[in-house]
């Protein structure tokens, strides 16, 4: 049994991420009470609701992949149902943040990394108007830039990347470039009536800004992180549970291989699936296009690349406060995951 939703989603996967990590930070230490499904019972799948989840699974969802006789269910759900899902076991698997895997456990959720999620490679930059007098990252003392979410992927990057490269403390209150929380369908008209100097951006509001509004990078945080981790930063992972990876393991390694066939297929007919995804909507297909440009897919897969991407996030997250220590990737690594 397949569902195949449509979302149009603007929402950007950073605030997503930082309300799920949120979240998980509080679980109670008993955690949730869950149970796993019984063999040969449906595989759930729980994604971000977002246009490039459904590019990720549309192989899947339109029989291009051989699922190897396991029957899969995708459900793509906005934030709130994800944090309910993941703490509930609702869900075989789920997307969420790596930050949330290594809060969880500290109150007692154990989760298994089945997959990376969505690697960012020059997706989060900060954003001016074309005529700022911004023209540099060291400009940005002294100014106020907008973010999604205090403890979002993107803000954890901007924090980490000025901070370590250009010694400047990035706050909502204190620091040398101030944090201002602000929705991205705000952003432009803030911006453009000088509330705002600058506003981190990825996903459609970049695209909007950068293709309609004719805006200027000045920062590409996630390349700059790329380069003092060592690794493009993978901002979310795919999780399962320590029951069902022992009750159910042969499934799930198949439900794996099935999704990293799913996103190759995605990654080798980009304009077709776009297409497909936008149902028409020639700016939405642009879009989905102009995305493969500045991150990449990775559900299905959880090679070196991927280990690093997510160390690479445990390390920013840890330097920013948000986390007391950098994991271990074998504490939380999957017996069902791809061979690295």
């Amino acid at each position: 049994m397949r569902t195949s939703p449509r979302a149009r989603s603007s929402r950007t996967v950073a605030a997503s991420a930082a309300v799920l990590a949120l979240s998980a930070g509080f679980l109670t230490a008993c955690g949730p009470g869950g149970t796993a499904a019984a063999k040969g019972s449906t595989i759930t799948i729980a994604v971000l609701e977002d246009p490039t989840r459904h590019m990720a699974f549309w192989a899947l969802e339109n029989d291009k992949v051989d699922l190897g006789g396991v029957q899969v269910k995708v459900s793509y759900v906005p934030t709130q149902t994800a944090q309910q899902a993941y703490q509930s076991k609702q869900y075989s698997i789920v997307e969420t943040s790596p930050v949330a895997v290594a809060l969880a456990a500290t109150k007692g959720l154990q989760t298994r990394i089945l997959s990376a999620g969505v690697q960012d490679q020059d997706a989060t930059v900060v954003d001016v108007p074309s005529d700022s007098a911004i023209k540099s990252p060291k400009d940005l003392k002294g100014r106020t830039v907008a973010i999604s979410a205090p403890t979002g992927s993107s803000t954890t990057q901007l924090r980490y990347v000025l901070d370590k490269g250009y010694g400047l403390q990035a706050k909502e209150q204190g620091g040398h470039v101030k944090l201002q929380v602000t929705p991205p369908d705000a952003t432009l008209s803030l911006m453009k009536k000088g509330a705002l100097d600058a506003a981190v951006e990825l996903n459609r509001p970049r695209y909007i800004a950068e293709h309609d509004e004719k805006q200027n990078a000045v920062l590409h945080v996630s390349k700059e992180a790329a380069e003092l981790t060592g690794a493009a930063p993978v901002q979310t992972v795919l999780i399962t549970y320590p029951e069902l990876e022992k009750s159910r393991a042969d499934e799930l390694r198949k439900v794996v291989k099935a999704m990293q066939e799913s996103t190759s297929y995605a990654r080798d007919h980009k304009q077709q699936v776009a297409d497909s995804v936008a149902k028409g909507n020639a700016a939405d297909a642009s879009y989905l296009t102009w995305w493969w440009s500045t991150a990449d897919l990775r559900f299905g897969s959880l090679g070196s690349q991927d280990e690093a991407g997510v160390k690479a996030f445990w390390t920013m997250s840890q330097s920013v406060g948000h986390i007391t220590s950098v994991p271990q990737m074998e504490t939380f690594r999957s017996s069902a995951a791809p061979a690295a």
